[in-house]
């Protein structure tokens, strides 16, 4: 299982835009640095032990133009030259594609096996894909396990839920991606408290302030030029939410963000 904001305003049809929306004059900047420690959990788990250093919480002036009008030209600060890389030429496919395309939302996704094993863990391979309906998708990438318990288990129920992860309590949901074997229960293992969903049967995780419930709709493997699949594409419809009612404006039927507090993955160690 793979771990690994958006600045200005979000561009939404005219028919759509909430008639509160304004363009913020600064950008909210939430950083977290991780030394990662490698340890033996137990001979059974072999589980990653992590230990974060936390750099929480600054806001930035945003540098917006009020002169700026269309048509007229916005100089970037880089005037180097470019470089065109070949994918087959880098020196980590990996380390680059996951420090080059950020930030990315993190979902961390509960799922249960046919016999009734819990599972739960972070992916920042993620997004929403639709809004009508409502469409999740994430990839869980192939590290030699068939995918993992998430795949297998998502695959034989056909149900998950995906739970934006916040500030609040990133070290327990972070802990998650350790390289449990498919009997551990990640709740249990991080301190996180279960608690029942409605329409699915995976548990929803109680510190979350949003969970969406999914029914999968489309499972999409990836190939690499040598026809192995390296990771597989899980698309769901959104069929219930829970929202905490604190990070809610309900009159305006939007979650605002700054109540959320949620984590993006950028590159190497960083939130």
């Amino acid at each position: 299982d793979e771990l690994e904001a958006e600045a200005g305003t979000a561009h939404t049809p005219d028919a759509e835009a909430p008639k509160h929306q304004k363009t913020p004059n600064y950008i909210m900047v939430v950083v977290t640095q991780r030394d990662v420690a490698f340890a033996a959990l137990g001979c059974a788990a072999g589980a990653t032990a992590v230990v974060m250093r936390r750099q929480f919480a600054r806001r930035v002036k945003a540098t917006f133009d009020p002169s700026w009008r269309p048509g007229k030209k916005q100089a970037g600060p880089y005037f180097g030259k470019s470089l065109t890389l070949e994918p087959g030429e880098l020196k980590s496919k990996y380390l680059f594609f996951i420090s080059a395309y950020v930030p990315r939302p993190i979902a961390l996704v509960s799922s249960i096996s046919e016999g009734g094993v819990v599972n739960l863990a972070p992916f920042s391979y993620s997004g929403i894909m639709n809004h009508d309906p409502g469409t999740i998708a994430f990839s869980v990438v192939d590290k030699g396990r068939a995918g993992g318990d998430t795949l297998k288990n998502v695959t034989a129920t056909k149900q998950f839920v995906v739970h934006v992860m916040s500030e609040w309590f990133l070290e327990a949901a972070n802990h998650t991606c350790g390289n449990f074997t498919p009997d551990v229960n990640e709740f249990q293992e991080a301190g996180l408290t279960e608690v029942p969903s409605m329409k699915v049967r995976p548990p929803r995780v109680a510190e979350s302030a949003l969970a969406f419930e999914c029914e999968l709709q489309h499972v999409i493997p990836l190939t690499n030029d040598d026809d192995k699949v390296t990771s597989t594409i899980l698309i769901g419809k959104v069929i219930l939410i829970h929202v905490n009612e604190a990070v809610y404006d309900a009159e305006n039927g939007v979650v605002i963000p700054e109540k959320l507090r949620p984590m993006a993955r950028l590159g190497g160690n960083t939130y």
